[in-house]
């Protein structure tokens, strides 16, 4: 009974606790500039089925295959399976040993699966951290202060000196598609009142969807600067730049 016992915790169990571990270190190597694992709840719930998942493969894997090739330890078995998630550098790359297309069946469609919850979850933080500002002075000056923290990011330890150079031209671009699309807005606006003043009179339509589309662009625009600040961020950041972007609400509420 307890050969028995020994047995299923090292060709079941054993496989399944090795593997848990070592496929988390791999989704967080592999989508590590792609979004949050612990982001959301949907997102962790999805990262967790694939750790899940994965794990039970591995025991499968080992309870009824090694039995035949009792030469492989089943702790093995449980490692492998989860750096199999690791992305293969050429896409072409073939070769896989059928062992690994057994305990990596069903992994695609859950990676796919928690890919597109990562990209969902970033766009709708995104999307909420640059929505809602009354007009594009407030939009401009949460983008200035957006660019400003992602330049004390730059310089974190492990990044190469053409990643830090390359990162801090593209927040520079975005940041200044932002400032030019708040420009826009404040031309058209400004030309707009200046009218209405002048003639006594409302806004026609026209003019209220000449206003409101530069604003969405302003907005869209800065949703991808705010993109660079998810993804080269931290959890932590997002208190920074919430604190910055009620700064902002603040100071406009002040002024009105």
């Amino acid at each position: 009974m307890a050969w028995g016992q020994s047995s299923v915790l090292s060709e079941w169990v054993l496989p399944a606790v090795v593997c848990a571990p070592v496929t988390w270190v791999c989704l967080v190597w592999r989508f590590r500039e792609e979004g949050r694992l612990l982001g959301t709840v949907r997102s962790a719930a999805a990262a967790a089925a694939v750790v899940i998942w994965t794990s039970g493969m591995a025991a499968l894997a080992s309870g009824l295959l090694l039995p035949h090739a009792s030469s492989v330890p089943p702790a093995a078995v449980g490692a492998v399976a989860g750096l199999g998630l690791v992305p293969k550098r050429k896409a072409g790359e073939s070769g896989e040993h059928p062992l690994m297309a057994i305990v990596t069946l069903g992994d695609s469609l859950l990676l796919n699966s928690l890919a597109l919850r990562l990209r969902t979850d970033r766009a709708e933080w995104c999307h909420a951290m640059a929505t809602g500002f009354p007009d594009c002075w407030d939009l401009d000056a949460f983008a200035d202060r957006v660019r400003a923290h992602l330049m004390t990011r730059v310089d974190t330890p492990g990044r190469t000196a053409r990643g830090r150079t390359n990162l801090k031209r593209e927040i520079c671009e975005r940041h200044r598609d932002v400032r030019v699309a708040a420009q826009k807005w404040i031309t058209i606006e400004t030309k707009i009142e200046k009218l209405c003043q002048q003639q006594g009179r409302e806004r026609t339509r026209e003019e209220i969807r000449q206003a409101r589309r530069a604003f969405g662009e302003a907005e869209h625009l800065c949703t991808y600067l705010l993109d660079l600040a998810h993804a080269h961020g931290k959890r932590s950041d997002d208190r920074v730049l919430l604190a910055l972007r009620h700064e902002v609400c603040g100071s406009a509420v002040g002024r009105s």
